[in-house]
């Protein structure tokens, strides 16, 4: 008697249905912003509008260049925190009233793979909207920045920083009820603690430090950092840096292990769809 044995998948074969799987949670999400890209340029442009209020308010009626270089990348920064958070909060609580969520995690798809693909779709739908506002008041105004590849890190950190942040209010949405008042309250802080009113620095010496807790405000200072022509030499020597790589580390592994632990309890809890 012979036995017949299927052979055994190689690399490549697991490889293409976990690239699949993240591209199809990736896809999705960007398939969802384009049908709503009204929403999406309304959103920009109101952005826009507040933080020109913002700085006119603060410069007495005159928009004050060095104020605007030093609370630009705050700008960034909370669009992405801010749209990461929104939009992981509101679209999986929609997967779980349309019962969409369930049926994603039928697949044999790894969680992991999943949430790395919903990663992917946030950072785009954050980005997007950021880099449209940087290039329109970069552009617009010429802020006096010593550009340079030193800036690629803090900005490349502030941006894993938001979106840890943004997985963490996604997982928090599987177990809090009043989950949109908990998201509106964080994106407050990140908007009024993360300079992009006033920069960090100028803050009493006590909020300061309690403002460097906040998502996105250390990437924010490091950047400014660089952008004045500093470099990061100047960033790890004063400490900002050292303490960015920490709140990165920790929030982005918060937000990943809270993800994937409330979405196996909310599995064998029977919480991925309403009830």
């Amino acid at each position: 008697m012979t036995a017949i044995t299927a052979p055994r998948p190689g690399a490549q074969g697991v490889l293409g249905p976990a690239l699949r799987a993240v591209g199809t949670e990736a896809g999705k999400g960007l398939a969802l912003m384009w049908r709503r890209r009204a929403i999406t340029i309304t959103g920009i442009a109101l952005n826009g509008l507040l933080y020109l209020m913002i700085q006119f308010f603060i410069g007495g009626g005159h928009l004050v260049l060095p104020v605007l270089a030093l609370t630009l990348p705050a700008l960034i920064a909370y669009i992405v925190a801010a749209t990461a958070a929104l939009q992981g909060s509101g679209g999986i609580a929609e997967e779980v009233n349309a019962g969409t969520l369930e049926q994603v995690h039928l697949s044999p798809a790894r969680p992991s793979l999943l949430a790395a693909g919903r990663l992917a779709a946030l950072a785009a739908e954050g980005l997007i909207p950021a880099i449209v506002l940087a290039l329109a008041f970069g552009l617009g105004y010429r802020p006096h920045w010593a550009i340079s590849p030193d800036a690629l890190v803090p900005l490349a950190l502030t941006i894993a920083d938001a979106l840890g942040y943004g997985l963490l209010m996604t997982a928090l949405t599987l177990r809090l009820a009043s989950i949109g008042a908990v998201v509106h309250v964080f994106n407050m802080a990140v908007m009024f603690l993360g300079g992009l009113f006033v920069p960090i620095t100028l803050f009493p010496h006590g909020i300061e430090i309690f403002a460097r807790f906040v998502p996105t405000a250390l990437g924010v200072e490091v950047l400014n950092t660089t952008l004045a022509g500093r470099g990061l030499a100047a960033a790890w020597a004063d400490g900002t840096l050292p303490w960015l790589l920490a709140h990165v580390a920790v929030l982005a592994a918060l937000g990943w292990l809270a993800y994937l632990h409330t979405l196996r309890r909310a599995r064998r809890e029977g919480g991925l769809s309403a009830r």
